[in-house]
């Protein structure tokens, strides 16, 4: 991908090049640019995040993986799964409900306490792969 900016009459636009483009005219300004023709292509420098944005990355990522976990079960998400702890209708629903609002509240105080542990400088700051790895495990057994 190629990052082009585009000064015209309407202002700068930032514009993403690819090969792959399913507009023509995408294309072919990606091939325009590798070519030369509006300057040397420049190495990638990722953007550097700031402390919040890394955070929003990380929280966006463990409410990802328990919505995977609850609909890995047939629940839409994890709030759905929750939602059957307090309903004794059906008691194999009551449990899991019970085991994923637990399991949810374990995962919450660990990322809490990973942030609060890379704030202090106490540990060195997890990839989201890594965070989510580490996360508690769950256990439809502790309901």
């Amino acid at each position: 991908m190629i990052d082009v900016t585009i000064e015209g009459f309407d202002g700068v636009k930032q514009f993403h090049a690819v090969p792959w483009d399913p507009e023509e005219h995408g294309r072919d300004l990606y091939q325009r640019a590798i070519d030369g023709e509006f300057g040397e292509v420049a190495e990638y420098v990722p953007p550097v995040l700031t402390v919040e944005a890394k955070a929003a990355i990380a929280t966006q990522a463990v409410h990802q993986h328990l919505d995977t976990q609850a609909q890995a079960f047939g629940y839409d998400d994890i709030k759905s799964a929750c939602s059957y702890a307090d309903e004794p209708a059906v008691p194999k629903f009551q449990a899991e409900g019970i085991a994923f609002r637990k399991w949810r509240s374990l995962v919450w105080e660990y990322y809490y306490a990973v942030l609060a542990a890379v704030a202090a400088g106490d540990r060195s700051e997890p990839t989201v792969e890594g965070l989510i790895a580490e996360l508690p495990a769950l256990d439809m057994l502790a309901s």
